[in-house]
């Protein structure tokens, strides 16, 4: 947050107040400089040593000291070591007024810290369940800083059952806290009149020439383009100069894709056309995701329990994306902890062969369903087993079980017998998402993978999700993962899970979004991209990356639509040489290629561009048009074309044997053909037979010819 003239004589004022102040001068302040009302109500006591006097710390020291430069007076030094958790050393304010469901509320803390690379959570949670109203991990300087997070009560809140406070162990830091509030504005402003401030505006490797950027432009025109040679050649292997070649994209080959609910598109309970049709066309151009993800339809609970399809409606919606040439992922088979099982198994936690009997059980139902199992084209087999130690804790010590994480590999080898050919993946959130934290879980979950593979289980591809907080994670360290699994275990990967927290501004979230695509596009270990989600209307934080509720493109989206169907994107025309021959670089993927003649003749193929290809593409076309001197005022009817194309002409003179009619298909096939004398004026072709699309009608006597396109319709 930029401070103002105002802001700068304001702290020299009021560093000579008292500091019972503090709270008047604060909600003056936003007054001023936000436009929020004088009267919220404070949930905090409303004195400095008043709030000072409620607050919980836990984990580490606590030191009271005061200032003398800021609006506020008192603060506390903490000094905490690194915990296994960020929330194993605390600061805690227990909230004193009751809350109202949407009630609009201001948290509002000043902190700083003389450590390198200190960080904290700043939260309002409920005080037994912990559900979070609002949290944010930012980062501290030695400069004083105020944060703001505004939030939007989900419920109603008795004295007592809500805390504001810091989550502190990050790692072994000193961090020095004043000036907190926590102010209730009511019905009395909408939500998005509170303000953020949470100094984040930048994340290392944002820079416009932070070294990571050549190397991935370098690293993207090698892995993620091919060479597209053509040669065009008349029937007589000769080749066409001067022949139009249209190099048309229609898909990516890399996976840029979403999680969608089943229920909202193919005629599900709850269709939205709008949805649907984003699917397919998210830059206006009829392109779309290529790959997508359930977000819940196939977790175990919802796959039994039919939460939103049922599973021959599931079938089908993976049909539907087959049709459209997108792929599926399948998330997830297992998720091991108690909180994401079947209903039986979580109340049964010391029945170990229920449990079992019931894994195995799903695994052959699931992955034997036509349509379903052996359909998608990867498998999440078992999510977030890093921290989710349910099952393992339940058969460890168990005759065959040591740590009880043995099962695992029973999953995936039973995985691999019953869906040999698709891809099996194991899914986490600690790498990127953490990856600047001390204990941010990465060797725990290769320790799992290592166990898994010494056991002679498959993995094969690595999920690595991407629900970013409000200070992401640097790119430059996000290549860092990227490159140790892959150094490690060269195995495919992709984000499978992409989004960030709506606290960080659209700026950050735009650029992010940028960066983030190229470093993973960049990649070698890369095959996908996903978002959880890309509609405000269908995600779990309100918070998509491409739309509003409206449907109004945020700018994360147009950052998305704007690199993947813009910048990387291949559309061109060439032109071939004498040698008939024309080439381009382009982005793997599957095209539409349009080839005509000098003559108008048109041929179109579609084709994968995977590798380097030569293409020889050989038409029925002379190179040029020359007129018939012995006829004119040729006429073509009807315009399209239904049953019969009727062709009538003129003669100025009778030097000729005979007139040869031809019709030609876009591939510059003869599909019609007749020899007519000279005498006569006229012809009829009948097309109520052929496919519907545009053709070439010529007319060759001697060496001379005539054409024009048609269109056949019915």
């Amino acid at each position: 947050m930029r401070l103002t003239l105002f802001y700068f004589i304001l702290i020299v004022f009021m560093g000579k107040l008292h500091a019972q102040t503090y709270q008047t001068v604060l909600i003056n302040k936003l007054n001023t400089e936000n436009g929020l009302p004088t009267t919220p109500v404070s949930l905090l006591p409303a004195t400095e040593s008043g709030t000072f006097g409620i607050v919980n710390n836990f984990g580490g020291s606590t030191t009271n000291l005061t200032v003398t430069d800021q609006i506020f007076k008192d603060i506390q030094r903490r000094t905490v070591t690194q915990g296994a958790n960020p929330w194993n050393a605390g600061h805690i304010y227990p909230v004193q007024t009751s809350i109202a469901i949407d009630d609009r509320c201001l948290a509002v803390i000043w902190l700083r810290s003389a450590t390198p690379n200190a960080k904290a959570n700043i939260y309002v949670e409920h005080s037994t369940t912990y559900n979070k109203e609002v949290i944010a991990t930012v980062n501290l300087s030695s400069e004083w800083k105020i944060f703001m997070l505004p939030f939007q009560s989900t419920a109603t809140y008795n004295v007592g059952q809500l805390n504001f406070g810091l989550h502190l162990a990050w790692l072994s830091q000193t961090v020095e806290i004043g000036g907190a509030a926590l102010l209730n504005y009511k019905n009395t402003v909408f939500y998005s009149q509170l303000p953020v401030a949470l100094n984040n505006d930048s994340y290392p490797g944002i820079e416009p020439d932070a070294p990571w950027r050549a190397e991935a432009a370098a690293n993207i025109d090698q892995l993620r383009k091919a060479n597209l040679n053509f040669t065009v050649l008349n029937s007589a292997g000769q080749p066409i100069p001067n022949a139009e070649v249209k190099v048309e994209m229609e898909q990516h080959a890399f996976k840029f894709g979403t999680a969608v609910v089943s229920n909202k598109f193919n005629g599900g309970s709850a269709q939205n056309n709008i949805y649907q049709q984003k699917l397919t066309d998210l830059d206006g151009l009829g392109h779309g995701f290529n790959e997508v993800v359930f977000e819940n339809d196939l977790k175990w609970p919802a796959w039994e329990e039919h939460w939103f399809s049922s599973q021959a409606a599931i079938a089908s919606d993976i049909q539907w994306c087959a049709d459209r040439g997108i792929t599926v992922r399948g998330h997830n088979l297992v998720w091991p902890g108690w909180a994401y099982s079947p209903a039986d198994i979580a109340a049964n936690p010391t029945n170990t062969t229920l449990l079992k009997t019931r894994i195995r059980n799903h695994l052959n139902t699931i992955l034997s369903y036509p349509g379903v199992g052996t359909a998608v084209n990867d498998w999440d087999v078992i999510n977030e087993f890093t921290t989710n130690n349910d099952y393992a804790n339940a058969l460890a010590g168990k005759p065959g079980y040591v740590t009880g994480r043995e099962l695992y590999a029973e999953i995936y080898k039973q995985a691999d017998s019953l869906a040999p050919n698709q891809k099996l993946y194991t899914n986490d959130y600690i790498a990127i998402e953490q990856g600047d934290l001390p204990n941010n879980g990465i060797a725990t979950w290769k320790a799992r993978i290592n166990e898994i593979i010494a056991a002679g289980a498959p993995i094969e591809g690595i999920g690595f999700q991407g629900h970013f907080s409000t200070s992401p994670t640097g790119i430059p360290r996000v290549k860092e993962i990227y490159d140790d699994f892959w150094n490690t275990y060269g195995l495919e990967a992709k984000i499978t899970e992409y989004d960030i927290n709506v606290l960080a501004s659209q700026t950050v979230q735009a650029s992010y979004m940028r960066d983030i695509l190229t470093i993973t596009f960049a990649h070698p270990s890369m095959k996908g991209f996903l978002m959880w989600g890309f509609w405000d209307g269908a995600h779990w934080l309100a918070n998509a990356p491409i739309y509003n509720t409206d449907w109004s493109v945020k700018p994360s989206g147009t950052a998305f639509i704007d690199q993947v169907f813009n910048k990387w994107w291949t559309n061109t025309t060439l032109t071939t040489a004498q040698d008939g021959k024309a080439s381009v670089r382009g982005f793997k993927g599957k095209y539409k290629v349009k080839v005509t003649c000098p003559n108008g003749t048109t041929v179109t193929q579609n084709l994968n561009l995977d590798t380097d290809v030569q293409q020889t593409i050989t038409m029925d076309c002379a190179v040029g048009t020359k007129e018939i001197t012995g006829i004119s005022e040729i006429r073509v009817s009807p315009s399209p074309a239904k049953e019969n194309l009727m062709v009538t002409w003129s003669l100025n003179n009778t030097d000729y044997q005979n007139l040869v009619a031809q019709l030609l298909d876009n591939r510059g096939r003869t599909v019609r053909e007749k020899v007519v004398q000279t005498t006569d004026k006229n012809l009829t072709f009948q097309v109520q037979d052929l496919p519907t699309g545009t053709y070439t009608l010529r007319l060759v006597v001697k060496n001379e010819q005539w054409a024009k396109q048609v269109v056949v319709t019915h």
